[in-house]
């Protein structure tokens, strides 16, 4: 069954082009999310996307050309849904936001969100758990109960304080692992016939981690301060440092980075203040100046929504028109690099998903919603 369409899309006249451009990706959106939920994203073996599979022939493209097998097939990813449902939760249609949530419940291993669907092969992340439950709650889907307990559950994920024991070589090319700052797998065995993936850590995977930490307000609890204290502070050093702008482990462009971080400014202002000031010059050392509209257009769309969540004006218009301008006929854009595996050079995007971004940048620049107060009783 097609969804609802959305308000009528034609051009009118007077109508900005952003204006029109969003409401064509919008109904774009609503034809290509079906009863399943969101497409899955593509894989190119590089960012630039010269060349796509999809994840079925995945696993047989990694043996044929690289000759390596990952362990586990690629296909079926849900984390297009995780990361639309954040965008298009708040103001989206009923329906398709039950859509994606259906999908996104459906990768759920108890308190924690698979990427893959499972039993077997890939365990759950942190990043994919984090951003499945602040998207759920926010759109009223899930319990603040819920909320804080996934919560208590990520932070099991964090690097001990005291450190890791002496990390085994296959586990090194992760890089250092900083204490109490968040990890991207857990490293507790707990969920069956999942491969072990080694301590790794991931400056966007832990913004978003304490993204959701922070929106479920453990109050009094030292863990969660501690975790959070510490976690700010890698992504401060990682700001300053001007790795960012290598992109990180699991995301290849520095603008995904400053997306996730600006996401958290603006939410939690306070806890976060410490990184806006560094993401806001961070922003300009990415070529985000007055008139600069560099960079594919998944990069332009991260920009236009980092700028918004950090108060950043300058430019904005112009990548806006940029935007508009470089939208297909169908109402998407074409597929870009938004993350990829870690050891492997293996890129997932798709257009669903630079429009999602595109069209989520479009849409006038509003303030990022307060946290919810805790709801009682759930």
């Amino acid at each position: 069954m097609a969804l609802p369409s959305p308000p009528s899309t034609a051009p009118v006249p007077g109508v900005a082009p952003c204006a029109r451009a969003a409401g064509r990706a919008d109904a774009y959106v609503h034809r290509v999310v079906g009863a399943a939920g969101a497409p899955s994203a593509e894989m190119s073996l590089g960012p630039g996307f010269g060349q796509s599979f999809d994840g079925a022939r995945a696993r047989g493209r990694l043996v044929e050309v690289l000759g390596v097998d990952p362990g586990f097939g690629l296909g079926g990813e849900a984390f297009s849904a995780m990361v639309s449902l954040v965008l298009l939760a708040p103001g989206g249609g009923p329906e398709l936001v039950r859509r994606l949530a259906r999908q996104v419940e459906a990768y759920r291993w108890q308190r924690r969100y698979r990427f893959l669907p499972g039993p077997g092969g890939l365990p759950a992340d942190t990043d994919s758990t984090a951003l499945a439950l602040g998207a759920l709650y926010d759109a009223g889907l899930l319990p603040a109960a819920e909320l804080r307990a996934g919560a208590q559950e990520l932070l099991r994920a964090a690097a001990p304080a005291a450190g890791l024991p002496r990390q085994r070589a296959a586990d090194r090319e992760g890089g250092r692992v900083r204490p109490g700052v968040f990890m991207v797998y857990w490293e507790d065995g707990e969920e069956p016939g999942t491969l072990p993936r080694g301590p790794k850590q991931d400056p966007v995977a832990c913004a978003n981690a304490l993204h959701t930490l922070l929106l479920a307000d453990l109050a009094g609890s030292d863990e969660a301060r501690g975790v959070a204290d510490a976690t700010a502070g890698f992504l401060a050093e990682h700001l300053a440092s001007g790795r960012f702008l290598s992109g990180t482990r699991y995301y290849p462009s520095p603008d995904a980075f400053l997306y996730a971080v600006s996401r958290l400014c603006a939410r939690f202002p306070d806890a976060a203040r410490p990184l806006t000031a560094p993401a806001r010059l961070a922003l300009e050392r990415t070529g985000t100046g007055a008139s600069a509209t560099t960079g594919s257009v998944l990069e332009v769309a991260l920009r236009v929504l980092a700028a918004d969540y950090l108060g950043v004006t300058a430019g904005q218009d112009e990548r806006r028109v940029r935007l508009a301008r470089a939208q297909r006929p169908d109402g998407s854009w074409p597929a870009d690099a938004y993350y990829r595996m870690g050891r492997f050079p293996v890129y997932f995007g798709s257009p669903y998903l630079t429009t999602v971004f595109a069209l989520s940048a479009l849409r006038p620049a509003r303030p990022a919603p307060p946290p919810a107060p805790p709801r009682t009783g759930e």
